[in-house]
């Protein structure tokens, strides 16, 4: 089937989408808006070439595990972002309520 002839989607992957799709923005920018921060102070001569060179380095590290989670099949991606990132997760799926059928985490007791 090409792309133009997909099934369409059920709910439970139209949310599983969003999840996916928020996570990426929320945790992205966790890591990128402080180092955007640093990025100023380091060209405005308040960081210094290795505060910088700690920086990057420490961005790397956390953008590959990331990578790591973002790239897990579909199924698991869904419940590593449940288990991760509870706090977040919670306060999402309050504004996004999963369908019927949805496979939730339990959270930790």
């Amino acid at each position: 089937m090409g792309r133009s002839e997909e099934a369409p989607q059920t709910p439970v992957q139209q949310w599983e989408d969003e999840l996916i799709e928020d996570y990426r923005d929320y945790r992205w920018r966790q890591l990128m808006e402080p180092m955007c921060d640093k990025m100023r102070k380091w060209k405005a001569g308040e960081l210094t070439h290795d505060e910088m060179d700690r920086a990057l380095e420490e961005c790397h590290r956390q953008v590959c595990e990331l990578r790591n989670i973002l790239t897990q099949r579909r199924d698991r991606l869904v419940m590593l972002i449940q288990w991760l990132d509870r706090e977040w997760f919670e306060a999402w799926v309050k504004h996004y309520s999963p369908p019927p059928g949805t496979r939730l985490a339990h959270p930790p007791e």
